[in-house]
């Protein structure tokens, strides 16, 4: 089975692709959809973001290297993304219909992006089980956790607004929970010996 740098490694040396980079720290738009592109971060950390009525952002998903977005062309639908870089990040882009041809005809290449549309998917589940059951103050500390299970990169930033836009929650209210947590820790030291 490819891993998924194998597998991005390979849909971009079978296919003509373009490189986007983008400056730490900024919002961009990527479009996606069958007429659009796939996406997939070579460099740096973007996270997704969805808005909400009241104006507020919403994280719904962090891409690191050799990660993929875009998936939802393969099933026909167009979207307009807003992405909010973590670092620099450099993506490159191929054609959606190219992939999907690609895929139609590399047995070994479609079983690894339905592989990794599966761990995408549990991905997500996990995502959203800890923004609708977590106290704030867990929602940061699972946010933080899964930073931690990813090669960063070196100029990464992430600021109490970005871990606020990651899990849709006020910068103010994640400024007061992040002190609860650090006043949380600070209690629990181990007596000296």
């Amino acid at each position: 089975m490819l891993s998924n740098e194998e597998f991005c490694q390979k849909l971009l040396a079978a296919l003509p692709s373009q490189t986007l980079e983008l400056k730490r720290k900024k919002f961009h738009n990527l479009s996606f959809g069958p007429d659009n592109h796939i996406w997939i971060v070579t460099e740096g950390l973007v996270m997704t973001l969805r808005s909400a009525e009241d104006g507020r952002f919403k994280g719904n998903g962090l891409y690191g290297a050799n990660t993929i977005l875009g998936l939802s062309g393969f099933y026909g639908v167009n979207k307009d993304v807003t992405c909010f870089t973590l670092s620099s990040a450099t993506l490159r882009y191929v054609p959606t219909k190219l992939v999907i041809q690609l895929l139609q005809n590399d047995v070994e290449l479609c079983y690894a992006a339905m592989v990794y549309s599966c761990q995408l998917f549990g991905r997500v589940m996990d995502e959203l089980e800890a923004a609708t059951l977590l106290s704030l103050e867990e929602q940061i500390t699972s946010f933080e956790k899964s930073l931690k299970t990813m090669d960063l990169p070196d100029d990464l930033s992430v600021t109490e607004t970005c871990i606020a836009m990651a899990i849709g929650a006020h910068p103010v209210s994640v400024s007061r929970a992040r002190k609860r947590l650090k006043d949380q820790h600070s209690d629990f030291q181990l007596p000296e010996e």
